[in-house]
């Protein structure tokens, strides 16, 4: 069993980690990774880089760290979403795009293309923990909505996953960042927006 003492110290480095990440991210969508140091960050955050190197031994390990909170904490947000037993389906819908929306700042096109093209393991870890995560969150979605009629019994779940999972790693393609005028939160948007709601008005069906 921890001590006091042993529960303070863990709670300090945690509180410490999060405060690397969170201002590591932002000086990574600022300058970029490559072009961000340690001893960049570690001035920003007015610590040693002793202290920082000490929690991270280098910046590709700290890049990991930083991607795999973003998106625990981002999973964890939809999943109480999905949770939520006031809302139904289409509000959750609403919840989710709005959560992602807040989650994905402006900067991210570049970002992501950079992690893609320096860090590809990285990369590859993400898009696996969102096939892990995140698709599995909007399976268990898709399949509630059937079941309490919400969402039309004739949808096949694997084809929406298929086809979202698709578009999402189309959208994500380095040249097609390069060249689109839209952020990833607005391509994301307008995604989730024709999978769930189509294009044609219900009216003219």
């Amino acid at each position: 069993m921890h001590s006091a003492v042993e529960q303070e110290l863990t709670q300090e480095k945690d509180e410490v980690r999060q405060r690397i990440f969170e201002k590591s991210f932002e000086l990574f969508l600022r300058y970029g990774f490559a072009k961000t140091r340690m001893e960049e960050i570690a001035r920003t955050l007015r610590i040693s880089r002793k202290t920082l190197y000490k929690h991270f031994a280098n910046k590709h390990e700290l890049l990991k760290e930083v991607m795999t909170d973003k998106h625990l904490r981002i999973h964890g947000r939809i999943e109480g979403i999905f949770q939520d037993p006031e809302k139904s389906i289409k509000e959750k819908i609403q919840s989710m795009r709005g959560c992602l929306s807040s989650e994905i700042p402006h900067g991210m096109n570049e970002f992501l293309r950079e992690i893609r093209d320096q860090a590809p393991d990285i990369w590859k870890q993400i898009q696996s923990l969102k096939e892990k995560n995140i698709n599995r969150t909007m399976r268990k979605m898709i399949e509630t909505g059937i079941k309490n009629g919400e969402i039309r019994s004739d949808v096949n779940p694997d084809i929406v996953l298929l086809i979202h999972s698709a578009a999402s790693e189309a959208m994500f393609d380095p040249n097609f960042l390069a060249q689109t005028p839209y952020s990833i939160r607005d391509l994301v948007q307008e995604l989730d927006n024709i999978i769930f709601y189509g294009i044609v008005k219900r009216d003219d069906i």
